[in-house]
């Protein structure tokens, strides 16, 4: 199970600040980005904008050793597909 941290405080150290300026986590709960399922948007949403950076996807990650700490791939594939997330998006 993931430890309960402020969302802030699950992304990497140089990107923090980025997001606190841009105000990221705010705008996607204006847009409409809700809970569907057992993980919250803007955590999913980090893991998937993180990967971007650290040239990564999914398999491997979840591969990996801190692959146990993460949610499974039907997690984020829902969230990449549902329409109640993707609407206005693409």
């Amino acid at each position: 199970m993931i430890k309960q941290k402020s969302s802030l405080d699950q992304l990497p150290p140089e990107m923090r600040p980025a997001f606190q300026e841009l105000g990221v986590l705010k705008h996607l709960r204006k847009s409409g980005f809700q809970r569907a399922f057992s993980y919250t948007c803007s955590y999913l949403f980090m893991l998937v904008f993180v990967l971007l950076f650290h040239q990564k996807n999914w398999f491997r990650l979840l591969e990996s050793a801190k692959g146990e700490a993460l949610p499974g791939k039907d997690a984020v594939y829902r969230f990449l597909n549902h329409s109640v997330h993707t609407n206005g998006i693409m």
